[in-house]
């Protein structure tokens, strides 16, 4: 419940003061390698394969803790839907003007139907309400507040039974 009440407030938060921005310059590369390293362990102990790739000093403008945050949403929700024996990859690169930052894991995938539904607050699909999974359907609802906050975007993609890829884009 706690959890719930913190997620909650943070949504809240961002959503009602945006220009309480604390943007600064800092190394996204280094702030995407040490949060997805802090996943490494627990992907090692559920035997899952997390895998990275990641352009080296790549400096952005923006909020770091948010992004940090940003991430580990992303990386938990992959490790929470990837399959047995899963794979979830990290990749930050540069498109042009662009910061392409994706979050890839394999598993039950999402239908074209859902892809724009999961970003919006309490949604969860079926898949995903056992009690195995848990969660309040609050995760990517942040996430997508962040990705605005920083006036980005961000997608799903995905097979059916095969993988899910989350996108956030960042100028």
């Amino acid at each position: 419940m706690n959890t719930l009440v913190h997620d909650l407030l943070d949504l809240t938060r961002t959503d009602e003061h945006p220009d309480r921005k604390t943007f600064s310059d800092f190394n996204l590369s280094q702030a995407v390698l040490e949060t997805t390293l802090d996943f490494e362990s627990r992907a090692f102990e559920e035997g899952k394969e997390l895998r990275y790739d990641i352009t080296e000093d790549m400096f952005y403008k923006g909020d770091e803790s948010k992004n940090r945050q940003l991430l580990s949403i992303l990386i938990e929700n992959a490790m929470k839907h990837s399959n047995c024996h899963g794979e979830i990859d990290v990749v930050l690169k540069k498109n042009n003007q662009k910061i392409s930052l994706s979050v890839k894991n394999t598993g039950p995938g999402i239908s074209e139907s859902e892809r724009e539904k999961i970003f919006e607050r309490f949604y969860r699909s079926d898949l995903s309400r056992s009690r195995e999974t848990g969660g309040y359907g609050l995760g990517l609802a942040i996430a997508k507040s962040i990705t605005d906050l920083h006036k980005g975007k961000i997608t799903a993609l995905g097979e059916e039974g095969r993988y899910i890829i989350f996108t956030v884009n960042l100028t």
